[in-house]
C-alpha cells in the first residue's frame, strides 16, 4: 500500500508539474516593459459596451491556432493518414504564439486576468488532447494502418470528411455546439464493415467512437455551463466605417447602421468572427476605410503568402509560421494600423497574399 501510495503521489506531482510549466513560462519569460511613450486614445463613440480591450485581439490567435490545426489535419488526412500530423508541432506552436503576443501585449498596458485563465485552459486541454490523439496514432494507429496497406477503408474516409466539416465550423461557431453526437450515429449508418482492411477497419470505429462519443457528452457540459454560468457570448462588435454608402448596405444584409458620426463616418454593427473578416475585406475591396474598431486603434491581422513577406502601410510583422498541408504557403501574423486597416487590405491582395483572419476583440 505504501509503495503504491507512493506511485501514485509522484504520479500527481508530476501531472502538476506539466501543468504548470507552461503557464510559468508565460508568466516569467514572456513578459515585456511598458514601451514608452504609450499614449490611449479616447474611442470615437462613448456608448457603453462600445469600447474593448486591445489585447484581446493578439491573445484570441491562440484560440485561432486551434481551429488551423484542425484544419491542418483535415488537409493532412484528405491524401494521407493521421500517423503523418505533427501533433507535436501544434502543441509547441501554440505556446509560442501565446509567449509572443503575450509580450506585445504587456509592452502596451495589462493583460485582464480572465483572458489568460480562459488561454491556459484550453492551452492545457489542447495539448492534452493533442498530446493522447498523437501519441496514439503514431504507434498503434500506425501499425494498423500498415495492417490495412496503401488503400484507406471507408471509415478512413469519413473521419477524413468530417474533420474538413469540423474545421469549418470552428471558423464561425464554439466547437462544442458541433454535433458530435449526430456525427457519430451517421458514422456508423454509412460505413459498411465488410471490405477490405477489416482489423482497420474495426480499430478506426472504436477510435471514432471513443472520440466523437466524449466529445459529445463533454462538449453538452460546457455548452450548458456557457449558457447558464458564464453566459453567453457577445456575437456582434461595433465599428466606424469612412465612405460607406447606401448601396454597401444593400449589399451587405449583416450590417446595421447604429448612427452618422459626421465627417462622412458611420457606425454600424455586425456579426464577429469570420463572418467579420469576410465582411471587412469586402467593403476594402469597394474602397470603404475604417476609422476605429470597437475604441481600438491596433489589431491582429494573419494572411497567407506565397513568396516574400508583402508589404502594406501601417503593417509591422509579428510572426509566421508553416503550414504542413499546404507547404507552398506561409501564414504571417502582422499588427496593423486600424486606420490603414483598409488599405492595408487592398495592398496586400495586389501582392498576392490572401486575407485569413482579422482578429476582432
Amino acid at each position: 500500500m505504501r509503495r503504491w501510495a507512493k506511485r501514485i503521489a509522484g504520479a500527481l506531482a508530476a501531472f502538476v508539474v506539466i501543468l504548470a510549466a507552461p503557464v510559468l513560462w508565460i508568466e516569467v519569460a514572456c513578459t515585456a516593459a511598458r514601451e514608452p511613450g504609450t499614449v490611449t486614445r479616447a474611442p470615437l463613440v462613448e456608448d457603453r459596451g462600445y469600447a474593448r480591450r486591445e489585447s484581446d485581439s493578439y491573445l484570441s490567435f491562440p484560440e485561432w491556432h486551434i481551429v488551423y490545426a484542425y484544419e491542418d489535419l483535415a488537409g493532412v488526412l484528405r491524401h494521407g493518414d493521421p500517423s503523418g500530423f505533427a501533433y507535436g508541432r501544434q502543441i509547441g506552436a501554440f505556446w509560442t504564439n501565446l509567449c509572443g503576443l503575450t509580450r506585445v501585449v504587456a509592452a502596451r498596458g495589462p493583460v485582464g486576468p480572465d483572458t489568460k485563465i480562459m488561454l491556459y485552459a484550453i492551452g492545457w486541454s489542447f495539448t492534452a488532447e493533442l498530446a493522447v490523439k498523437g501519441a496514439y496514432e503514431e504507434t498503434v494507429g500506425r501499425a494498423f494502418e500498415r495492417l490495412r496497406g496503401p488503400g484507406r477503408t471507408a471509415e478512413d474516409d469519413f473521419a477524413a470528411r468530417d474533420m474538413h466539416a469540423y474545421a469549418e465550423f470552428l471558423r464561425q461557431t464554439p466547437w462544442y455546439e458541433y454535433p458530435f453526437g449526430w456525427r457519430l450515429l451517421a458514422f456508423w449508418r454509412s460505413t459498411p464493415l465488410r471490405g477490405d482492411g477489416l482489423a482497420r477497419k474495426i480499430e478506426r470505429r472504436v477510435v471514432f467512437t471513443l472520440e466523437y462519443g466524449t466529445k459529445a457528452v463533454y462538449g453538452a457540459l460546457i455548452g450548458y455551463a456557457s449558457a447558464t454560468t458564464l453566459g453567453a457570448s457577445d456575437l456582434e462588435i461595433q465599428t466606424v466605417i469612412v465612405g460607406l454608402e447606401p448601396g454597401d448596405v444593400a449589399r451587405e444584409p449583416k450590417i446595421r447602421i447604429v448612427r452618422e458620426l459626421g465627417g462622412g463616418r458611420t457606425l454600424i454593427r455586425t456579426p464577429r468572427y469570420q463572418a467579420y473578416t469576410d465582411l471587412l475585406v469586402r467593403l476594402a475591396r469597394r474602397g470603404r476605410d475604417v476609422a476605429e474598431i470597437a475604441g481600438n486603434h491596433r489589431i491582429l491581422v494573419t494572411v497567407l503568402a506565397l513568396g516574400p513577406s508583402p508589404a502594406a502601410p501601417g503593417v509591422t510583422e509579428l510572426f509566421e509560421a508553416p503550414i504542413q498541408s499546404r507547404p507552398d504557403r506561409r501564414r504571417l501574423g502582422l499588427d496593423v494600423s486600424v486606420e490603414h486597416l483598409a488599405a492595408a487590405i487592398r495592398a496586400l491582395e495586389a501582392s498576392g497574399a490572401s486575407i485569413e483572419h482579422i482578429y476582432d476583440y
